[in-house]
């Protein structure tokens, strides 16, 4: 069920925790909204974020309600007022619910068309009481004043929502997507589902009926519309809000103290919301967790001072902003910095960037790249506060050479082989901490030595903390490959094809067969035993590691299921790795590998991962 907050008594406490704010507030319906006022979303506002969830319980309270919905408050202020005609509201809390509402118009409107032009032929239906309704419809998302000029009822910064939603005959602006968008886009779709099945075996005037029901029980629904009297009493209140319990977020509240504080002049705040938009786009690419960007600002902080918990994050960046404008900016260019680092963590399809001349950039080093997708490849992302230190300094210094910065990441990698994929050994605030240790450590790091101690005590702290090498060795000979068989999730995430590929990749560049920054997607895992031969069990030694080679894609698919005596001079040639044991089978195996020596290949790569693949 949605639910407001005891809107009242956070009003109160907003008010009463500074000067007295004017407030006047009104009931109104959704319809009485979309036809006396015009909103936008102000530029210090959150993106648009309700999730499948939230819109199954607006369906199920407002759209199949009986009667009218009491939808919670909507705090504004009158941003811009207009004779004989709708003045603007600025939206602080409670633009959720009206694109909400408005989404869910648009796609009734678009309803109404697809009846008329659906059973246009149809001799006992008029299609034009649909167009009709359709017309209607769009009143309530787009309106002229006595100029004939149009106006968005609610203007949002995503250009998909005034050409998908408001104004579907405006010339698109192939502008692309971020977060917010994606997100309308799939509340739409949402939407579409539930009535086309809502309208589903209707006669066509049955559906017309049938999308006016739903549409009047949208615009039955009850806000109580709070008005403030000025912008800055929109910030104060936005902020307060927060604290005391109103569903926002860290990012929410950091974009609206940046913004507030870090100019006056709305040009200027205009310019910092969208440098905002834009740091937010790059942390989102390929995320789909709602809280990334909270996580993300975490992590900055924790990669260049003593951690704090989460709760307390917000206290702590108003701490170190409240000098005055310049710090907001200051801290700005911080997450600016970071956001393009963290654009690439947790991405396994990242790539080594082009090198530019003058430009120390970590991601142009294939072994730092190679490392950085190792971490994702685990799903570690505990380490990112140590990632972002170590390519900000060698960015903005010369204290760290290219080496080290391969040397720590190299530990890094190496030691979550063992303790995240391998032994899945779960991180913990200990690990956490460890890494916001070395992280702050280096970004404070004043001369070389500083940086090469700090390495120092990290490798030592790291190769403490490794499991035990009895447990680490008997989990890698266990490692196999077995596409064909169905495995249960916790089999899944230790023998996908870009894990396994990893791991026999890693073998060919410890011995220099093949350079660093290789697309792993390119490389294709042979089955030195053919699959066909293999029985419906994963433990079967044919899927085994120890029975597992790297191929190029096109030789993988030209050997199949041929006999080994048939296969070993292409896998010399175009192997990543052909190790002393796969040697020793050219002559005892001519057909095929025995179980026992493929359980003997297996302790062998054990052995060579644990004591030099992945040594710390």
């Amino acid at each position: 069920m949605i639910r407001d907050e005891a809107w009242g008594s956070r009003m109160a406490e907003a008010t009463s925790s500074s000067d007295l704010i004017p407030i006047e507030s009104q009931t109104k319906t959704i319809q009485t909204c979309f036809q006396q006022c015009l909103y936008e979303v102000p530029n210090f506002q959150r993106p648009y974020s309700w999730s499948q969830d939230q819109l199954g319980d607006f369906w199920d309270d407002v759209i199949l309600a009986k009667g009218d919905f009491f939808f919670g408050s909507t705090v504004t202020w009158v941003s811009e007022k207009r004779d004989l005609f709708s003045d603007t509201y600025s939206i602080i809390d409670g633009q959720q619910r009206l694109t909400t509402s408005a989404i869910l118009l648009s796609v009734v409107r678009d309803a109404f068309n697809d009846v008329a032009a659906k059973y246009i032929d149809i001799d006992d239906f008029d299609a034009h009481t649909a167009t009709s309704q359709a017309l209607t419809t769009q009143k309530y998302l787009m309106v002229k004043d006595d100029d004939g000029k149009s106006h968005p009822v609610l203007q949002r910064p995503e250009k998909m929502f005034y050409e998908v939603i408001q104004n579907p005959n405006a010339i698109p602006s192939g502008a692309k997507w971020n977060g917010s968008a994606e997100r309308i886009g799939e509340a739409r779709s949402f939407f579409e589902a539930k009535i086309l099945a809502a309208i589903k075996g209707l006669t066509p005037a049955g559906q017309v009926e049938r999308l006016k029901s739903i549409r009047s029980n949208a615009l039955k629904a009850r806000v109580i519309q709070v008005e403030l009297a000025s912008e800055e009493d929109g910030f104060l209140v936005f902020e307060t809000l927060n604290t005391r319990g109103a569903d926002l977020r860290l990012s929410d509240l950091v974009k609206n103290l940046l913004i507030r504080g870090g100019a006056t002049d709305a040009g200027d705040r205009q310019a910092i919301a969208d440098r905002w938009d834009r740091l937010v786009d790059r942390v989102q690419i390929g995320r789909v967790s709602a809280d990334v960007v909270d996580r993300f600002i975490w992590q900055s902080w924790n990669s260049r001072r003593e951690a704090v918990k989460e709760p307390e994050l917000f206290k702590a960046i108003s701490r170190i902003v409240a000098v005055g404008p310049a710090a907001h900016l200051s801290y700005l260019e911080e997450l600016e910095r970071d956001s393009e680092t963290y654009e690439w963590l947790e991405a396994e399809h990242v790539q080594v960037q082009p090198k530019v001349r003058g430009v120390r950039n970590a991601f142009a080093i294939p072994e730092f790249v190679d490392s950085v997708r190792a971490l994702a490849i685990f799903n570690v992302s505990v380490a990112n506060s140590t990632v972002l230190a170590v390519a900000r300094k060698f960015r903005e210094t010369r204290l760290i050479k290219q080496a080290q910065v391969v040397e720590v990441l190299r530990l890094v990698e190496s030691f979550h082989f063992q303790y995240t994929a391998l032994t899945n050994s779960g991180s913990t605030g200990g690990t956490r901490g460890r890494y916001n240790r070395f992280a702050v450590r280096l970004e404070s790091a004043a001369s070389v030595s500083d940086v090469a101690l700090a390495i120092e005590d990290l490798k030592d702290k790291l190769r403490k903390s490794l499991p035990d090498r009895a447990r680490a060795f008997q989990a890698f000979c266990s490692l196999f490959y077995a596409p064909s068989l169905q495995l249960n999730q916790a089999h899944k995430l230790r023998s996908r094809k870009i894990f396994i590929a990893y791991v026999l990749m890693s073998f060919a560049k410890l011995e220099g067969l093949l350079p660093a920054g290789q697309n792993l997607t390119t490389w294709s895992i042979e089955h030195i035993k053919p699959q066909s031969k293999a029985s419906a069990n994963y433990r079967d030694p044919i899927y085994a590691i120890g029975n597992l080679t790297l191929l190029t894609a096109h030789l993988n698919s030209s050997l199949g299921d041929a006999p080994l005596s048939s296969k070993v001079e292409a896998l010399k040639k175009g192997g990543a790795y052909f190790d002393s044991e796969l040697a020793a089978w050219e002559t005892s195996a001519p057909d095929s590998p025995s179980d026992a020596q493929i359980e003997a290949r297996s302790q062998l790569l054990a052995a060579e991962a644990l004591d030099r693949v992945w040594k710390l």
